[in-house]
């Protein structure tokens, strides 16, 4: 009988400590739930015309864009949505989010105008059977929350262009921004104005130590460029790890590098923070 008490003791002891576990899982997922919900939209739009010189031109573009549609309480998703659309977006202040994310697809077919526009007073006529190459431009958007909790949500913008299916342009974008308060994050919501110079010392000494180097010299070699000039820009995400920047091509290397990124951790920032710096939330 003891036995059969000792066996049902212990079954329940792990029943109940089972239960407080899950209890304390739960309480940190709610910690890091979501800042934003998203809904994702698709656009596109294609044409194609003869160019002057006879050949013939395709030109396709679309968009893939979430776009942020209810936050916690008392924030003001239609506040949070005029700022993605002037930042992530680019558009102005008078255009609504639905006009601006039509007018992404707009401006990536804009971008080709000059080639429908004639040459000369008069058309190339084309003799029949001449063997014309076909252009195909082809232009891609999307945007995705990179980082989504702690109250700030990242958005990272991809564009890519393709000329005839081969990839001739990629760029990664990142947009960061304090859901409670309704702003844009930026350098200065970071650090403080007389810490930014020790910030670039930081990236600086990172990106010797990713590529293995240990003088601008050997950057060099490798393509990067001005690196001893190296700065602080609003291109950078947030992750589990530290603050990331991310360089366009041709910014801090040569294009055949791509595009660069330098992690700082958390901790290496720290004694650089500004007073409410969002950093207090990670």
């Amino acid at each position: 009988m003891k036995t059969k008490s000792f066996a049902l003791f212990i079954v329940l002891s792990v029943m109940m400590l089972l239960l407080s576990c899950g209890k304390s899982t739960k309480g940190g997922n709610d910690n890091g739930k979501v800042a934003v919900s998203v809904t994702s939209q698709r656009l596109n739009d294609s044409s194609a015309f003869t160019m002057s010189n006879g050949e013939r031109c395709s030109i396709t573009a679309e968009a893939t864009i979430d776009y942020p549609t209810g936050a916690g309480e008392g924030v003001a998703i239609d506040s949070l949505q005029r700022l993605f659309a002037a930042y992530v977006l680019e558009s102005g202040d008078t255009l609504s989010l639905q006009e601006a994310m039509r007018q992404v697809v707009a401006n990536s077919m804009h971008q080709y105008d000059f080639m429908a526009e004639p040459a000369g007073d008069e058309a190339v006529e084309v003799a029949e059977g001449d063997d014309l190459t076909t252009l195909k431009y082809a232009t891609s958007t999307r945007v995705s929350p990179v980082y989504n909790k702690n109250g700030v949500v990242t958005f990272e913008r991809v564009d890519v262009v393709k000329k005839n299916d081969k990839v001739t342009s990629i760029t990664h974008r990142y947009y960061s921004f304090d859901v409670e308060k309704q702003t844009f994050i930026d350098v200065c919501n970071l650090f403080r104005d007389d810490a930014v110079a020790d910030v670039c010392q930081l990236l600086r000494t990172q990106l010797l130590k990713q590529n293995n180097a240990t003088g601008n010299e050997q950057l060099n070699d490798l393509g990067f460029f001005n690196v001893e000039n190296i700065t602080v820009t609003r291109n950078f995400y947030f992750d589990e790890n530290g603050v990331t920047w991310s360089y366009l091509p041709n910014e801090l290397a040569v294009e055949a590098v791509g595009e660069p990124k330098i992690t700082i951790p958390y901790s290496e920032l720290k004694d650089m923070q500004c007073d409410d710096s969002i950093l207090e939330k990670f």
